[in-house]
Formats: C-alpha cells, structure tokens, sequence
C-alpha cells in the first residue's frame, strides 16, 4: 500500500507540473516566453522547451561538465572536429571564395553558448554576420558552455591545442560569471554548484539527499512554495566584497596572461572583452527590467553583490589593455534586451556583436603589436 501510494504520489505530481503553467501566472523571475524581451519571436516557446529538454549535465574531466550533443528547431549542438560545440551560422561570403577563412574561436559561459534563443540569434552567430558582410573571411565557432568562468575556458582551450586544434583568434567574452563565484564561497578561482559537487565527491549527507529532485513530488512541492523556498547562491559579507573583488579580478587577468602566453607560443590573436549585466551601468529600464533589479538585492537574486567586481573591471580596463569592458554599452538603449539578469534577446547580441566588431580590428592589431 505504501508503495502504491507513492506511485500514485508521483504520477499526481507529474500531473500537476504539467497543468501548472496553465494555471500558473509566471512572476517576473520566470524566463517564459511571457517576458517581453522574449514573447515577440515566434520561436520562444519551442526554444523555451528545448532548452528544458536537454537541461542537463554531461561530465568532462577537469573541467567538470559540457555540451552534450542534441538536436532541435531552436538549438543544435553539433559533433564537430572540435568536439561538440553550439551551432554557429557563418553566412557565406562570395569574395571569400579565393580566400582562406579566419577560424575564430568564442569563449565563455552561457551567453556566448546562447541560453533561451536560437542559433542563428547567439553572439557568436550575430559576429559572423557582421564580420563576412564586410571583407572579412570569417569562420566563428561558438565554444562557449552554459555556467563556464574562466578558469574552465583556459582548460578548455589548453585540451584542443593539445588535439592539434589551432585557431586565428580567440574571443573571451566573461565578467558576469566570474563575478558571481568570485563573490560566493569559497570564492575566486571556484566554479558553479562549487558546494553541491564538494558534498557529492565527500559523502556528506546532504548530498544523499540529492536524488529527490529526480522525484516529480519533489520538484512540484518547489514549484508550490514558489521562490521564498529557495535559497541563492551565499555570498561574502559586506565587509569582504571589495577584497573580493580584486581577488576575482586579478585571477580573471592572469588567466589572460596564461591565454596571451598560450597565443604567442601557438601563433594565435587573442581578444578579451567584459559582458554587460542588468545589475551594472545606466541602461533605461522597462518595468520587468526594473523588476528585475530591485529583486537584484533579495536573498533568492543576490546579483547586486555583483557590482563591486564590475566597478573594479571598469576601472581597470581604462588603466590596462588586458580587457574591453562593455558593461555599459546599453547606456542609450531603451527597448527590451534582458532576459534576467544578464542573458540577452537577439537584438542585445546583436549590439554587442556590433561593440565587439568594432573593437576587433584594434585588438587585434594591439595583439600583434605586443
């Protein structure tokens, strides 16, 4: 009987999570196709479903999780020479055809992979349309993996150098990542879901614990106690941010000499830019956006926390050429372009794919002249 309750219990819950969302009005902390920066593409809510069906983990050594193959309307991820990468679309170019084209490759985490939208819409995607409409012969492969700081896109890329893999460039395109775990126990040179993985590799007992978002009862009794059930990711205190930061970013900078180091010895160009957030700058918001930033400083949301890092790398970037910061190019810009907090719509890749090609000639020859 106990047993027969419990599968009785389950199916309910499958149920229930399936007829949920119809009954459900989603708050502005769900990414539907509801939010208004997203709702407008009639591709939304099939991506917005593929997106959920291939939401899960795949292991790779050393840097602990990747792309896993798969296929979809709204989102490929191909096995490709490289590995399994997103798929990018590099437009052809007819004055290319007596050309050799420029490989590039695209570093970072889920922004650069292109959480929530399709392939042709992912930054990577959007350079290349810019880059081969211009005299450019560019090939773009979108290497960027969803949760990715850069200490995993370092190992990353020292494992296709080891296959014999060797780009033109590389484009590193990070700051919000690094930021976010730099700011979070145990801090700068840590990588997502740090607690949940030590647990698991350790044997505590919470990590037995683990199975039960496997169970539908589990995952609808989280849905019906909405976001006040769960908890963000911990941060520093107030009094530890500025440090920090500075830790977050010096760890993020000599991770760029390490890559620039790797650059000169295998004949590569080497181009660093920090991303935009919600959370940071003088974007004119929309109301969701501004919903988004007052929930920036909640204890489920904690991304103001963010802030630090970034003042830190924009004043940074003035001092050095390590790095472009881009964290306020959406100063002038007043249509919708976040998904949350730092996840942009098309038409936000596509500005800053336009930043970035305008910032690539320069990079590139700073890289050649150093």
């Amino acid at each position: 009987m106990l047993l027969l309750s419990l599968v009785l219990l389950e199916i309910a819950a499958r149920i229930g999570l399936v007829l949920w969302p119809h009954f459900h009005k989603p708050t502005v902390m769900d990414v539907l196709p509801g939010n208004p920066a997203y709702a407008a593409f009639p591709w939304a809510r099939e991506c917005m479903k593929e997106h959920v069906a291939h939401e899960h983990d795949t292991y790779f050594p050393f840097r602990l999780w990747g792309v896993a193959e798969s296929h979809g309307i709204c989102l490929n991820n191909d096995l490709t020479d490289l590995g399994i990468v997103r798929r990018t679309i590099n437009p052809s170019n007819p004055t290319c055809s007596d050309h050799a084209k420029l490989k590039v490759w695209m570093f970072g985490g889920s922004a650069v992979y292109g959480t929530l939208i399709p392939d042709g819409a992912t930054l990577p995607s959007q350079l290349s349309q810019i880059l081969n409409t211009s005299s450019r012969c560019v090939e773009i492969s979108n290497l960027g993996v969803e949760g990715y700081v850069t200490n995993q896109e370092l190992l990353l890329l020292i494992e296709k150098l080891k296959a014999g893999h060797v780009p033109d460039a590389a484009i590193f395109y990070d700051g919000f990542n690094d930021a976010d775990e730099g700011t979070s126990p145990p801090g700068t040179a840590a990588h997502l879901r740090y607690m949940t993985i030590q647990r698991r590799l350790e044997g505590s007992l919470s990590s037995r614990l683990d199975i039960l978002p496997h169970f539908a009862a589990w995952r609808f009794a989280q849905t019906l106690s909405g976001p006040k059930g769960r908890k963000g990711q911990p941060r520093v205190s107030d009094v530890q941010l500025p440090e920090r930061a500075q830790q977050t970013l010096n760890n993020y900078l000599q991770n760029l000499e390490i890559i620039r180091a790797l650059g000169e010895l295998y004949r590569f160009k080497v181009c660093a830019f920090w991303q935009p957030t919600l959370t940071y700058g003088h974007k004119p918001l929309v109301p969701y956006e501004r919903q988004f930033l007052e929930q920036s400083t909640t204890e489920v949301f904690p991304f103001a926390a963010l802030e630090p890092v970034y003042r830190k790398a924009a004043q940074r970037s003035q001092q050095g050429r390590q790095f472009i910061f881009l964290g306020d190019i959406f100063n002038d810009q007043s249509q919708p372009l976040y998904l949350d907090w730092v996840h942009l719509n098309p038409e936000g890749n596509k500005l800053v794919a336009q930043a970035v090609a305008r910032q690539l000639d320069s990079c590139l020859s700073r890289e050649s002249s150093e």
